[in-house]
């Protein structure tokens, strides 16, 4: 398993940050060649969406299911997904600190790894070391976003 961590903080409130980030739609605006559709829809946990990344003409699905959903209440709110696909496993998800009025911090955190695990443990520094570059970037292009 590599665990990813991204942090940032952005000058909005936790609940319009909270609003955005769990429009899983939307990830597709900030997520790099990836699109995003949800296949069941819940107040919460529950749900469940995918994502397909296309890399010219290699594609890679990451189906995930809300496992745990906390929205704002004094102060933070956390969210985690279970990566269900043949490929990817592992969780997702973040955790929002209110840190102001206007001010929310960002934690953003992957545990991952490729299935089956026992044959892929060897991947595990690349993994990290992409998944890092890929997800400050998208988290960045996110914040543009607010």
């Amino acid at each position: 398993m590599t665990r990813i961590t991204v942090q940032l903080d952005l000058p909005h409130d936790i609940e319009h940050v909270w609003d955005r980030l769990t429009d899983w739609e939307a990830h597709s605006e900030w997520i790099p060649g990836t699109r995003v559709s949800i296949t069941k829809r819940t107040s919460g946990i529950g749900t469940e969406f995918i994502g397909v990344t296309r890399l010219g003409p290699i594609f890679l699905d990451d189906p995930m299911r809300v496992t745990e959903f906390t929205a704002p209440r004094d102060g933070r709110a956390t969210c985690t997904v279970l990566k269900t696909g043949v490929v990817l496993g592992g969780t997702a998800g973040f955790t929002l600190t209110s840190s102001g009025a206007k001010a929310t911090h960002l934690e953003w955190i992957e545990d991952v790894h490729l299935k089956p695990a026992v044959v892929f443990w060897w991947t595990a520094p690349f993994v990290l070391a992409i998944g890092k570059i890929a997800f400050t970037s998208a988290l960045n292009k996110f914040a543009a976003t607010l």
